[in-house]
Parts: structure tokens; sequence; C-alpha cells
């Protein structure tokens, strides 16, 4: 074996066990960033929010929507499945979070949240949703909005008063707010005990669930 031989084998070698060590490393590192992120919890106020649930539940399922959203549209059934499946043991959360490019995602969001002092939040939210895309279209939405408060029962002078107060509209905002501190910037994004679900699909939500209810 000559000299030149032998100083390429030590090189290879050597190169062979430096990728090794690096991949070791950065496979390490990557652990570590994945744990992180699982163990991190939001700080998350469960005292806010319209409820349905006991709030001894041990899941707590935080979702931020927008009710002119497709998307958020789509996840009503996984999430009044969660509701169907698990009474006792989690309590869903909604807060509000309209986007910029609903046009009536904020008056909608007063309607329900007007509906709420009369004891019909989830009741006005399901009509919204079964309803969002005939009124989304619209470029007045108010007659539609009375006459779904109709359907559910609802006093149509209280609820003009409660949707032009202050109240009302600060409730909306500082869902918003909360949702911005927690860098919520589209909907549906679910919390689950605090953590944030990356969906794949609406299932995931599911498995989020089930996930935390098994700890």
């Amino acid at each position: 074996m000559t000299t030149e031989t032998k100083i390429l084998g030590v090189i290879l070698i050597l190169t062979v066990v430096l990728l090794g060590g690096g991949v070791f490393f950065l496979s390490k590192g990557l652990s570590n960033v994945k744990s992180t992120e699982e163990a991190s919890v939001a700080q998350i106020d469960y005292s806010r929010g319209e409820k349905i649930g006991s709030d001894s539940a041990k899941v707590k399922v935080v979702e931020f929507s927008d009710l002119q959203c497709p998307a958020c549209l789509a996840a009503e059934p996984i999430v009044k499945k969660l509701r169907a499946d698990y009474p006792d043991q989690v309590q869903l959360i909604y807060r509000h979070f309209p986007l910029p490019q609903h046009t009536h995602g904020r008056e909608a969001a007063i309607l329900a949240e007007a509906a709420g002092q009369q004891g019909k939040f989830w009741e006005i939210h399901d009509k919204l949703f079964e309803t969002q895309a005939e009124w989304s279209g619209l470029t007045d939405v108010n007659n539609f909005f009375m006459d779904l408060s109709k359907q559910v029962g609802l006093d149509e002078n209280k609820l003009k008063q409660d949707m032009a107060g202050n109240p009302v509209k600060s409730k909306i905002d500082s869902d918003v707010a909360d949702g911005q501190s927690l860098g919520v910037n589209s909907t549906p994004t679910f919390y689950v005990n605090g953590h944030k679900v990356v969906l794949q699909s609406f299932d995931d939500l599911n498995t989020a669930v089930a996930q935390e209810l098994k700890k």
C-alpha cells in the first residue's frame, strides 16, 4: 500500500466519522426542538369565551374562530362530534377572531355575542354557520340577521340595544387581542389543554383530545 493510499484511507475514515457525528448531533438537536414544542403550553385565560361543558372538565378545547370563515364551517362537524362524544370530559370554549378579509365576520360576532346576552349564543352560532353561504355574499346583512334572531326566539329590541353597546364589542376586541398575543393569524385555530394543534386534517383535533384524556 503506497503512502498516498494510506493517507486517502485515513481521510475517508475521518470523513465518515465526522459525518456520522454531525448526523447524530443534528438528530439530537431536532429531537430537542420537537420536545420543546410539545412541552410548551400557551397561557390561556379559561374564564373567557363562550363555553359548553363543565369548568372542571379534564380537557379544555379553545377555538379561535370566524363565523364567516369557510374553514371554520368545515370544522364544525368534528367540533360537534367532540361535544357529543365527551359531554362531561371536554369543555369547548369559543373565542372570536373575525378576519379582516371577511366583510361580515365582525358583524356576525356582534350578533352572536348579543344573542349570548339572552342565553342564545350557541343557537345563533349554529344558525350563522348553517346559513353562512347565504349571508356571506350580501351587501347588507342586517335584515338577514334579524330574521335569524327571530328563528331562535330573541327579543329584537334588546338584541339591537346589545349589538350597539360597548360590552359586546369590547368582548370581541378582547378575544382578538388574546388571539394575537398567542400568535393566532388564521381560523380556525385550536388549543387543547393549552397545546396548539397543528391540523393536517380535522381528525387531528379528535386525536389530540383523545391523547389528553389518556394522561
